[in-house]
Parts: C-alpha cells; sequence; structure tokens
C-alpha cells in the first residue's frame, strides 16, 4: 500500500481495517451459525477458495490501481473466506480428541499456524522478490507472490474436501 500505492503509514494501517471488522463479523457472527447447519468440510473447503479468489484478485495488482480496487476489493474476499474456514478448521482438528488432550491439539495447531505462516511468508518473499527497478516491477513481485499464495490456497481446498468428519457435525444440529 506505501510503495506501490503511495499511502502514507496511517491511510496504510486504516486500509487494514476492513480486513479486521470483516473477520471479526464474519467469523464471529456467520461462520458459527453456519456450523449448525452445514458439514465442517464445506465451510473450510468453500472459504479457502473464497480467500484464494481475493489473493489472485490481489495478485493483479498495478501501478494504476486504486486502494479500492488493489487491495479492499480482494481484502474482502480474503477475509469472508478465512473467516469462513478458521473456526470449522479448529472444530475439526480438536474434534475425536479427549477432553484432557483438547488443549495440546489445539495449541498445536495454533503453533503450525504461527510457524506455517512465517515460513509460507519467508518462502514467499525468497520465491517472488528480487532486485525491483520501480514501482511497476515491486508490484509484479507482490503479483507473484499472491498468485503462489491463491495457488496453494487452491490446493488446500482440494485437500480439504478429505477433512475427517467431526463426531457432532450432522446439520441441523
Amino acid at each position: 500500500m506505501q510503495n506501490v500505492l503511495h499511502l502514507d503509514a496511517l491511510e496504510t494501517g486504516l486500509g487494514f481495517l476492513p480486513h479486521t471488522v470483516l473477520t471479526l463479523l464474519v467469523g464471529l457472527r456467520v461462520t458459527p451459525r453456519l456450523m449448525r447447519h452445514v458439514d465442517s468440510r464445506v465451510l473450510v473447503v468453500a472459504g479457502v477458495w473464497v480467500a484464494a479468489a481475493g489473493f489472485a484478485w490481489q495478485s493483479r495488482i498495478t501501478v494504476d490501481d486504486t486502494y479500492w480496487t488493489g487491495v479492499a476489493g480482494p481484502a474482502v474476499l480474503m477475509s469472508v473466506g478465512g473467516a469462513l474456514f478458521n473456526t470449522p478448521l479448529t472444530a475439526t482438528v480438536t474434534s475425536g480428541v479427549d477432553a484432557g488432550d483438547a488443549g495440546a491439539a489445539s495449541g498445536l495447531m495454533n503453533t503450525a499456524k504461527q510457524v506455517g505462516g512465517a515460513l509460507g511468508l519467508a518462502a514467499l518473499v525468497a520465491l517472488t522478490t528480487g532486485p525491483a527497478t520501480g514501482e511497476a516491477a515491486l508490484a509484479a513481485q507482490y503479483g507473484r507472490a499472491f498468485a503462489l499464495t491463491a495457488a496453494v490456497l487452491a490446493v488446500v481446498g482440494v485437500l480439504a474436501a478429505w477433512l475427517p468428519r467431526r463426531r457432532d457435525d450432522t446439520p441441523g444440529r
């Protein structure tokens, strides 16, 4: 947002507000209600694909984009997708685990998410960046990182269809 769209630090910080608001609204209000009626695997797969669409859209960023076309639009999809899949994924990971081990399973999952995110970001930077010779080159590098993220999410979306069914994952409950 700062290096290609020329937003200052405050504008950049405010630019992330839609991510936060949408993630909270969908993640705290919509997803738990959907989980009562829809299989968790369906929500995980749908959420991953929606997030992948957001990253694919953002991969097309150019120096001619505005905040609204290059960041905010894709952010809606990424945030809604992430909010749709995080809670059902946690429920799936911890289902079938003895009550005494549920905290450890949840902690292991959260640690894997944090470490995986850091390693994934490092890999994206290594695979998609180089000496940028201007804003267009920098936008192209960001675009490659977003495209690679979309591709990884698409693969995860396919694999997520084989997640185990939660014991209490009966639609209508």
